[in-house]
This record gives C-alpha cells, sequence and structure tokens, in this order.
C-alpha cells in the first residue's frame, strides 16, 4: 500500500530539514575556527579585568547588548534578507560596512578568517547555489568576507528566517566566547552553562530588535573592548585568535 505524503507533512519535514541545517551551521565542530575567537577578551582574562563568572558576565552582557547584536546582529538580520533578494550589491556594501566598525587589525583578521572558512566549508559540504557572486568577491579581495554578512547570507539563502538567523548567531557566539572563558579563567561546567542560559531573553530581545533595524543603524559602543583587543597581539601569550 503507497501512502501518499500530505502538504502538512511535507511541510514538517522541510521545517525539520531547515532546522537541522541551522544547527550544523552554527555548531562549535562546523571548520570556520570561530570557538577561538575571544573578541578581545583574552586580554581581559590576562591582565583580571574579568577574572570569575560574575565580571565575565557582566562584561559578556555588555558585549552582547552593546557591540554584537548592535553591529553584527543588525549584518546578520540584512545579510539573510538580502540573500532571498539575491542583491549581491547590498551584500558587498554590507561586508564593507562590518570591516569599518571593527577598529582592531586583529577583530577585523579574525572576522574574516572565520567568515571565509564558513564560506568555504559551506561551499564545500552543501555545493549550493546562490553565493557565486558574494564568495568570487571574497576571493578576489572585493570585500573582507566577514562572518556575520557570510552567516546571515547563507541563511538567507536556505529559507531561514531573519530572525532564526539573528537567533542562532548571537547565541552561538555568545555560546563560543563563554567555552573561551571556561578554559581561560577558567570556570566549571555549570557556571559556564549557567551565564549562557541567563543570556537567553536578552539573546531573544535583541534578536527582535536587529531584525527590525536598518543597515545604517549598525553601531558599537564598547571602546574600552575594542583597547583590549588592540591590546591582545602585544601579549605575551596568547591561545586565542583575537
Amino acid at each position: 500500500m503507497t501512502i501518499l505524503s500530505s502538504p502538512r507533512r511535507n511541510l514538517d519535514a522541510q521545517a525539520q530539514e531547515r532546522t537541522l541545517f541551522l544547527l550544523q551551521l552554527a555548531n562549535s565542530s562546523f571548520p570556520t575556527g570561530a570557538f577561538n575567537h575571544s573578541y578581545g577578551f583574552e586580554s581581559w582574562f590576562s591582565d583580571g579585568t574579568v577574572h570569575d563568572a560574575r565580571s565575565f558576565e557582566v562584561a559578556c552582557r555588555d558585549w552582547l547588548v552593546y557591540c554584537l547584536a548592535r553591529s553584527e546582529g543588525i549584518a546578520v538580520a540584512r545579510a539573510c534578507e538580502m540573500a532571498r533578494l539575491g542583491d549581491t550589491e547590498g551584500l558587498l556594501d554590507l561586508d564593507s560596512r562590518v570591516a569599518a566598525l571593527k577598529l582592531s587589525r586583529e577583530s577585523r583578521e579574525a572576522s574574516s578568517m572565520t567568515g571565509q572558512a564558513l564560506l568555504n566549508a559551506y561551499l564545500d559540504i552543501f555545493g549550493r547555489p546562490g553565493l557565486e557572486h558574494y564568495a568570487a568577491a571574497v576571493r578576489d579581495g572585493s570585500v573582507e568576507g566577514h562572518h556575520s554578512v557570510i552567516f546571515g547570507a547563507i541563511c538567507g539563502g536556505n529559507d531561514i528566517t531573519c530572525t532564526d538567523a539573528v537567533l542562532t548567531f548571537l547565541q552561538a557566539a555568545v555560546s563560543g566566547l563563554a567555552g573561551v572563558a571556561s578554559r581561560l579563567i577558567p570556570l566549571g561546567q555549570v557556571e559556564t552553562q549557567r551565564i549562557i542560559t541567563h543570556a537567553g531573553l536578552p539573546i531573544q530581545e535583541l534578536s527582535r530588535t536587529a531584525v527590525d533595524s536598518d543597515v545604517d543603524e549598525m553601531n558599537t559602543a564598547t571602546v574600552s573592548l575594542e583597547m583590549a583587543s588592540m591590546q591582545h597581539e602585544t601579549l605575551q601569550t596568547r591561545l586565542c585568535i583575537s
């Protein structure tokens, strides 16, 4: 007996496929190197500015609210939308805007390095069309290929909603940074997961704001962290890429 697939069953299967794709893309084991990106925090770990669970959670929350969500969160949302529309020129301009917001050399290079690794791995593993022109611009050096733009563009090209793309990106970034903190402060596993859990509600709220924001609203307000990122390259011992 042949069982015909119902439209509802097909829709459920497509939704599940998108969820699995997004989980794989944002997983720390996906070959991007993002798990070793401290966003300048390693300087604070080294000099004792951030030294325990409490000081890290406060600093991480500020970074999330005043830097990550306002800049790269918006970039993910707009890149997702541009990819849906096939707006390659918009993606190239957005990539340049993200580069301009990264004042330290290491933070800019880390974002570009992890972004290009994400793009190359995505193309190698999934081989899906849609980002050829953007990928060519990254390869020829026209743009740097920043992680947030590439992540958003990949999501948009695979029917992931902008909200889900931003939500996943922010959560993955916070989880990645918490993982770095757990190794370098160090923190216990329960402490680390508690910090990630506490970030959940702000991530939800900030994701909604990012989706409703325009590219001209992208900004950062974490000068002290930018300075820490600039100091990172002169540390005697460095375990992270930024």
